[in-house]
């Protein structure tokens, strides 16, 4: 698929059918994600791939109950690894390079979800303390999204209207 088509074709689905999805897809999904630019090539980011009902059951409780987290036959958390950005860039890298680097790998993995038929969500909305003791994460790695993917269930929801681009567009001043 094309670049752009895939980039307009994307949207998160929350319902997967109960089937599985092949490691090398998944390494690829990885694979993607670890060509995304980050800040001083820190390439700070670490990916937990859980596939246990168990664990993904207690991630969907951590999520506060987004239940579609645990019907994902895969979920994969992008982390980040907090040492690994300190060393390049101190506070301005805990505080604010990691989550850009972290964005940028995340919606790398989601494109190529795309592009090999699956459906992926990004989601944000969690406890980050409790993902981390389900994970056993240590200290200096943190979780910033949770990334449930699989083959959609049909019927596959309409992606939302997109703003057109004369309505955010400005030249040399807002």
């Amino acid at each position: 698929m094309d670049v752009i088509e895939c980039i307009k074709a994307r949207k998160s689905v929350r319902a997967f059918e109960k089937r599985h999805v092949d490691d090398e897809i998944i390494e690829k999904l990885l694979e993607a994600a670890v060509n995304a630019p980050s800040a001083g090539n820190a390439q700070d980011w670490e990916f937990v791939v859980v596939k246990r009902d168990d664990f993904k059951d207690l991630l969907s409780k951590a999520a506060f109950g987004q239940e579609f987290i645990k019907e994902a036959p895969v979920v994969i958390v992008v982390c980040t690894n907090l040492r690994r950005i300190y060393q390049n860039y101190g506070e301005r890298g805990v505080s604010l390079y990691c989550i850009q680097d972290t964005a940028a790998a995340t919606e790398n993995m989601l494109l190529a979800a795309c592009n090999y038929g699956l459906g992926a969500c990004w989601v944000g909305a969690f406890n980050e303390e409790k993902v981390r003791q389900i994970l056993y994460l240590p200290e200096h790695v943190r979780p910033l999204v949770i990334v449930p993917i699989g083959y959609p269930k049909e019927p596959i929801p309409e992606k939302p209207k997109r703003m057109h681009i004369h309505e955010v567009l400005h030249f040399e001043r807002f």
